[in-house]
């Protein structure tokens, strides 16, 4: 076995692979996308692409990142890093949110190379803890990530002008728009691509065979299911009826989106409507789950349900069809038929007899005869339960491997994660691990032949990444388990054409990109005459090439600190500062390089930018939930500690509430609390508003951001309204009617139910109300 001899790799640690090496010479050039089937070597790739990058002679004090999407996947690098660079191993480093800020500074400062999440990364840029210009290299792990408003985007933005970008992929996906996306976030100049078809990977990977296998549901669930859909088209034809849709054949996606249709709605019913189309959308939840899942899953999908405190939920498990549903199914002893074909596969592969064809069945005392490793993929987390407990009954040692805790509670740390990974591995009593998506990324899990779909996925990415679980040993076996003529076929054909028109789409990207780049001297880098490796080959070639360009950097490098701090902190050229909520993270991108920002836990607004001016911020979206839940006037009274509280309304799009109830709502805050509102477009002009309060507060008015522990000493007039606004259903317009009827506390308090009830806006009830709490006799518990 060739293996690769260079000074900041091991040796004889790494195999040397001529489509690896040839990948990490173009990356080497220019800022790259490498999109490379699970197994094939993305590790290998960045291994080398740093050894590279740091063997530059301008780049000796450099320091490396490695962004990566979990804290398992964050562990893999650090390890394998550990293994092949010849690096000292404290100066490679995992940096965690467990790490105290302060600890993190220094660390950033010491280390050489880093691996975190992308959000680790983003808390520290925004909060000056780290510095992008003394970084030569951005590897960003699972680069499909960045897109859109994820921490992988902003990390990207602020490091690309800065340092050279390697990003990673097994499956970028189908949508050419999604793919032009994630490359010019990175900075991408160049693309990538090798598949298990391409001519210089095939002789190092063994074909992943696709397996499909299809099971009948029993009449009992077929019943159960129709049930179900009778109770789904009853909702479907009234909002037929009521024109939100054309017919009632309509799929998961299109359900989903009504909402936001419904909510433009000035129908009387609209309200009726949203309600129906929650059904409908839980009523398609349901039946999926049976049909996909089983009556478990079901059952326990139902007592979510009731335990569910919305008009919608109280609906379906009130609705007799669904009811009936529920009891057939409670009273039934009918699995799904992907269970017993489960375990018969799983015990076909651990004795052996998967691959000879032999259909015979397996006493389930003898299913342990190997040490072979399988996953199975589950959608649900109760069905990854189901499984783990079905296989462990049988004599198959299975362990469950879920994401982090969700609202109930249920879940593993990522510590756990990790913990289940390494015994998966090194454990040859265990054989299964049960997994939901959680370890469809990167997670390098050795010698499984087999993989189990235990129902197919619509996404061809994740059904690329499960799938290529299997071709991390000697290539092995995806068993897909499809339902018949449920929307498992559906979502199964949907992947597999996804995957076809993925891989038509790559190939033409990347002759696009590429098509400028000279192509003619590409093998000379492969293997020179003396055997050397690629990367040895072409290092010299830049050495000569850059030859001028080193001789530069040398004598500007003591300079390049200095300047790169000017750069990076052209903020503080100014004494500006604003102490930013801990909260409003996305915001602070738009202002870490233009002020100082100061993280606080604030109980108050969003953002202090003076001892007198307090912001609170609230997209449209925001207001509509403030409004809703009842808190926007109590934080409002809250902003009133400080003499010049301001509400910024970010947007203008309302879909639950009316244009009415929203003027009237911003009259209130404007006239009843004297704070003035002010509306901005976009989260941009948001950010360029707040620095222009806060230099005006701070440069001409010679004010300081700090935050006010007390309230201002309130005057007579205002402690008299405070006390008011503090009996039952009593705002501040309420309370200044009081006053001007009754003119004194004393009066109102002494004042009858019918009296009280004289005052514009005081009901029968809310009298009531003032008078039991004047009156009635405090008890201590």
């Amino acid at each position: 076995m060739n293996v690769i001899t260079h000074p900041l790799i091991k040796p004889n640690t790494m195999e040397a692979r001529i489509y690896q090496q040839t990948m990490v010479v173009n990356a080497l050039k220019k800022n790259t996308l490498c999109v490379l089937g699970t197994g094939l070597g993305k590790t290998a790739i960045a291994t080398l692409t740093i050894a590279g990058i740091l063997s530059k002679e301008g780049n000796k004090n450099k320091k490396v990142l490695i962004i990566a999407p979990s804290r398992p996947l964050v562990e893999q690098h650090y390890n394998s890093l550990k293994r092949f660079l010849n690096i000292d191993e404290n100066k490679i480093i995992v940096l965690t949110g467990k790490i105290p800020p302060a600890k993190r500074k220094k660390i950033w400062e010491e280390g050489k190379i880093f691996i975190a999440t992308p959000q680790i990364v983003e808390n520290d840029i925004v909060s000056n803890r780290v510095n992008p210009n003394d970084f030569a290299l951005l590897i960003a792990d699972e680069a499909h990530h960045t897109t859109g408003n994820h921490s992988y985007s902003f990390v990207a933005t602020v490091f690309r002008n800065k340092s050279h970008i390697l990003g990673l992929t097994a499956s970028p996906g189908s949508n050419v728009d999604k793919i032009m996306e994630v490359c010019m976030n990175l900075g991408i100049e160049r693309v990538e691509i090798r598949t298990i078809d391409d001519i210089d990977v095939k002789e190092y990977v063994q074909t992943v065979k696709l397996k499909p296998i299809k099971v009948e549901l029993p009449k009992e669930f077929k019943e159960c299911i129709n049930l179900l859909k009778e109770a789904q088209l009853e909702r479907l034809k009234i909002l037929r009826d009521n024109r939100i849709i054309y017919t009632t054949n309509v799929n998961k996606t299109e359900l989903l989106q009504l909402n936001r249709r419904l909510m433009v709605l000035e129908d009387n019913n609209k309200y009726e409507l949203i309600k129906i189309a929650s059904e409908a959308i839980k009523l398609d939840h349901a039946i999926e789950v049976l049909e996909c899942q089983g009556k478990e899953a079901f059952l326990n999908y139902y007592e979510r349900l009731s335990s569910q405190d919305t008009k919608s939920a109280k609906a379906i498990v009130k609705d007799s069809k669904v009811l009936k549903v529920a009891y057939k199914l409670r009273t039934t002893e009918l699995e799904h038929p992907k269970t017993e074909k489960l375990l018969e596969i799983v015990k076909k592969i651990l004795s052996g007899k998967e691959n000879k064809g032999d259909n015979s069945n397996i006493n389930s005392n003898n299913s342990n005869n190997n040490n072979e490793k399988i996953i199975i993929f589950a959608q649900y987390r109760d069905s990854v339960e189901k499984i783990v407990n079905l296989l462990n009954e049988n004599n198959i040692k299975a362990l469950p491997f879920v994401g982090q805790s969700n609202k109930d509670g249920k879940g593993m740390s990522q510590k756990k994660q990790i913990e289940a990974v390494e015994k998966f591995k090194n454990n040859p009593d265990i054989n299964v691990l049960v997994s939901t998506s959680v370890s469809e990324e990167g997670i390098d899990i050795v010698s499984v032949n087999y993989v189990i779909f235990y129902e197919p996925v619509p996404s061809e990415i994740r059904f690329i990444q499960r799938r290529g679980r299997a071709s991390r040993g000697e290539g092995g076996e995806c068993i897909v388990l499809i339902t018949k003529e449920s929307r498992d076929e559906g979502y199964y054909w949907s992947a597999i054409n996804k995957e076809r028109k993925m891989k038509k789409l790559l190939k033409e990207m990347q002759n696009i990109l590429n098509e400028k780049l000279k192509e003619e001297n590409a093998y000379k880098y492969i293997i020179n005459e003396q055997g050397k490796n690629t990367l040895d080959y072409h290092l010299k070639e830049l050495e000569i090439k850059n030859k001028n360009i080193i001789e530069n950097e040398k004598t500007n490098n003591s300079n390049n600190s200095n300047n790169s701090n000017n750069s990076n902190n052209k903020k503080s050229s100014s004494t500006v500062k604003i102490i930013v909520d801990s909260r409003e993270k996305v915001i602070s991108r738009y202002l870490f390089n233009k002020v100082n920002l100061e993280f606080k836990s604030l109980e108050d607004g969003d953002f202090i930018l003076s001892d007198k001016v307090i912001v609170e911020r609230k997209t449209s979206e925001d207001l509509e939930n403030s409004i809703i839940d009842k808190r926007l006037f109590s934080q409002m009274k809250n902003l009133k500690k400080y003499e010049k509280p301001i509400l910024i309304i970010e947007g203008n799009e309302y879909f639950r509430l009316s244009e009415k109830i929203i003027k009237g709502t911003v009259l209130s805050i404007i006239l009843d609390f004297n704070i003035p509102v002010i509306f901005t477009k976009d989260i941009e002009e948001t950010s360029e508003l707040l620095i222009k309060i806060a230099e005006r507060e701070q440069l001409r008015d010679k004010k300081t951001a700090s935050v006010r522990t007390g309230k201002k000493p309130m005057s007579i007039k205002e402690r008299q309204k405070f006390i008011v606004e503090g009996f039952p259903d009593i705002g501040p317009l309420m309370a200044e009617n009081l006053l001007l009827k009754f003119g004194t506390i004393e009066n109102i308090v002494n004042a009858s139910e019918e009296e009280l009830q004289k005052v514009e806006g005081i009901g029968e009830i809310t009298s009531k109300k003032i008078k039991s709490v004047l009156t009635e006799k405090y008890i201590k518990k």
